[in-house]
Order: structure tokens, then C-alpha cells, then sequence
């Protein structure tokens, strides 16, 4: 284990086996920040957790280049608009992908199984198993089953080893 990632177990509030953060990775508030096993943060990827807005990611996720997930947020109703904070917590499931530039705001939930298109901005919830795209982002596709995903999986798996 590098010193980056030694860095980083100390500080998050937790961080799962064999999760792996790029450099350039930028977390505020890292002890509500929790990642889950087998998960990869892509280099330059802002993680803006808040006093009261948690970002947790769950296990075997891929999350590209250049994300930003941030749970802190201004109230647009009240004035001075800079006075009145909102934090929000960001919830990621498991197997979730989400591609270079995508932005997370406050109080969304990602389901498992579901494909964050790059660039897209997520203001709402994602239910599972869907792929979002989009500036706000929407669906655009349901996935197969999980069982048909993870049966192609294990056969690209096999099919990799053998050609190796």
C-alpha cells in the first residue's frame, strides 16, 4: 500500500479493501466520505462531503476521471442566498458506474447497477439498473437483469484468461 492510500484509510470514515483513489483525488470533510471495497476513484475526482451531508459509494464501483460528487448546497428561496446552507448526503449502491465529468449534486441517491453517462449532471434520484445521460441527466436506457450482466461478466473473464 502506497503512502496515498495509507493517507486515506487514516482519514476516511472508511475505506474498503483493495478501493484504490488516484492522485489528484480531493476529498473535503474525509471522515464523512465512505468508499467501499473494490471501488476505483479516477484522478482528479472531488469528493465534497459537508458537516452534515455523507457521501457514501458502495462496493465495486467505477468512478472516472474528473467527477465531482458535492452534498453542500444554497437554499434558493431564501436571501442573502450565501447565508443559508443546505448539506445533503449522496448515496452510491454497489456496481455502479459513473463516466469522466459526471456531477453528483446534493441529496441524490444512485442505484446499484446503474451507468452514469459521462458529463452528465445528476439532480435527481437514479433507480437501479438504469443508464443516465444528460444535462439535467435522465434515463435512457434500462439495463439487462443483473443476472444476465453478471453471467456476460464471467464469461469476458474467462474468455480474457484464456487468451491470456
Amino acid at each position: 500500500m502506497g503512502i496515498r492510500m495509507a493517507y486515506f484509510r487514516l482519514r476516511l470514515g472508511y475505506l474498503g479493501p483493495r478501493a484504490l483513489l488516484s492522485k489528484g483525488v480531493g476529498v473535503e470533510w474525509p471522515r464523512h466520505v465512505r468508499i467501499g471495497a473494490d471501488t476505483s476513484i479516477g484522478p482528479g475526482v472531488y469528493l465534497w462531503a459537508s458537516s452534515q451531508g455523507h457521501i457514501n459509494i458502495g462496493e465495486h464501483c467505477a468512478i472516472a476521471a474528473y467527477i465531482r460528487i458535492v452534498t453542500p448546497t444554497h437554499d434558493p428561496a431564501a436571501l442573502p442566498i450565501a447565508a443559508v446552507r443546505i448539506n445533503r448526503s449522496v448515496e452510491i449502491g454497489d456496481d455502479v458506474w459513473i463516466g469522466t465529468g459526471a456531477i453528483i449534486l446534493p441529496g441524490v441517491r444512485i442505484g446499484s447497477r446503474s451507468i452514469v453517462a459521462a458529463g452528465a449532471v445528476v439532480t435527481k434520484d437514479v433507480p437501479e439498473d438504469v443508464l443516465v445521460a444528460g444535462v439535467p441527466a435522465r434515463i435512457v436506457k434500462t439495463l439487462l437483469p443483473a443476472e444476465i450482466r453478471q453471467e456476460n461478466g464471467r464469461r469476458a473473464l474467462n474468455a480474457k484468461r484464456t487468451r491470456s
